[in-house]
């Protein structure tokens, strides 16, 4: 993940919630070191394990329940405790993932921030820390907040619905109080995704910086070609020899000579920019792999979660539209349904915009190789180009899929197949 100033929030945030256990402390020279606590990885892997434990402990409570909520709760058919135990298991796994992501990818997150504050130096004329701050601050705060609140109204429904079930006096409210620990998973699930996103948007943003820096470097100097212009006339006028006039011929040659070296030396530098662009590019590709070896593990559960909880949010608005048609019970599950869609935008949205940035870039590169004349520039931008036409900035999940914007129609598809397989069972069950 992104340890970085404008994004230091997110990693507190993280850090308490079981997903980051390292320190991060400056050094003589300014920059993040990152190592590891000792204290918040035990803190981390018994949070993990309790929270699982409990989690599992509350769903077998409700499956083995005498006297459950009400006639249509989570178990009702052996189709609906199919699905809630999909459901449940698939937070688990996710949440397991990212905490053996943060447990075990100490090296990754060095290797990562180290090669991301070498970017920002060369990038800091277009870095814009004040910025970055808020969109992090926004990013985290309105996700936690809206869990909280979706999570809040969740409960509240289901305690509802309990004392309205209240059968001989029994305990019915504590099927729901045993679901709070699997509640409790959906706070970790979200600083996951919070801080996953971050790092792929601030991959994505410095992609964009470079992007910028290219054009205003060489495609938007308009000094630089009419200095090359300049040159191309003072060679036509001083061409014509004039015997009686050998003096002003040799300070015409020496102005030409001056001219010619200042216009090398230019390009020389050019050169050395572009050629450290070209390095940055690589440098952030080997980003994209790094995070995504990294978290691929989590990021795939991430997907199969958001994949299983809209056909079982779906699959349950659709039995109480059918049956009881509770609207408080309705429109929760719809804010659900939103709520998972938006989660799923938020790991999907971040990788694509990164790598089309990266598909910018040989777009500018080719544009810059049209408009340059000098050699020494000409070729170090061919070799920028060669590189571009090898790299590779798509996420991936472990590899077993691309994660873009293509995995969104995918999903529609399975979710509508998915639904009507598990109505057409809950049909055959009753």
């Amino acid at each position: 993940m992104e340890i970085s100033e404008p994004s230091i929030g997110i990693f507190y945030v993280s850090k308490l919630l079981a997903l980051a256990p390292y320190s991060a402390q400056k050094n003589s020279k300014g920059q993040l070191e990152i190592r590891r606590s000792w204290i918040f990885t035990i803190y981390s892997a018994s949070l993990c394990v309790i929270l699982v434990f409990l989690t599992y402990r509350g769903l077998l409570f409700d499956a083995n329940s005498k006297i459950p909520v009400r006639a249509s709760f989570r178990m009702k058919s052996a189709t609906s405790k199919v699905v809630t135990a999909s459901d449940v298991s698939v937070v688990v796994l996710a949440i397991v993932a990212g905490v053996y992501c943060g447990l075990f990818g100490l090296r990754a997150t060095q290797e990562l921030n180290m090669r991301l504050h070498r970017i920002d130096s060369t990038l800091s004329a277009y870095n814009n820390y004040r910025r970055d701050r808020w969109r992090a601050f926004g990013m985290a705060s309105i996700s936690l907040i809206v869990i909280g609140i979706l999570l809040g109204l969740d409960v509240w429904t289901w305690v509802r619905m309990a004392q309205q079930m209240n059968i001989n006096k029994s305990d019915t409210e504590l099927n729901v109080q045993w679901y709070i620990p699997f509640y409790s998973l959906y706070f970790i699930l979200t600083g996951l995704h919070i801080h996953f996103a971050n790092t792929a948007y601030g991959l994505g943003r410095r992609y964009g910086r470079l992007n910028l820096m290219l054009r205003t470097s060489y495609l938007g100097d308009k000094s630089y070609t009419s200095a090359s212009n300049l040159v191309k006339v003072n060679t036509v006028r001083t061409i014509n020899f004039n015997p009686m006039m050998p003096t002003a011929l040799h300070a015409s040659l020496t102005k030409l000579n001056g001219e010619m070296l200042a216009n090398e030396s230019a390009a020389k530098n050019k050169s050395l920019v572009i050629r450290a662009m070209a390095d940055n590019h690589e440098s952030l590709g080997k980003c994209v792999r790094l995070l995504s070896s990294s978290y691929g593990i989590a990021v795939l559960f991430i997907l199969v979660s958001c994949l299983l909880h809209l056909v079982a949010t779906a699959y349950f608005l659709f039995l109480e539209m059918l049956n009881k048609r509770d609207n408080g019970y309705v429109w929760v599950q719809m804010l659900w349904i939103i709520f998972h869609f938006l989660r799923l935008l938020m790991v999907v949205e971040p990788c694509h915009l990164a790598a089309r940035e990266s598909r910018k870039t040989i777009q500018i590169v080719c544009e810059i190789e049209r408009k340059v004349y000098e050699p020494i520039l000409a070729e170090e931008a061919k070799k920028f180009w060669q590189q571009l036409l090898v790299v590779d900035a798509d996420f991936s999940a472990s590899g077993l899929c691309r994660v873009n914007r293509t995995i969104l129609t995918s999903f529609a598809s399975a979710i509508a197949t998915y639904l009507v397989i598990l109505i057409q069972f809950q049909k055959t069950n009753g």
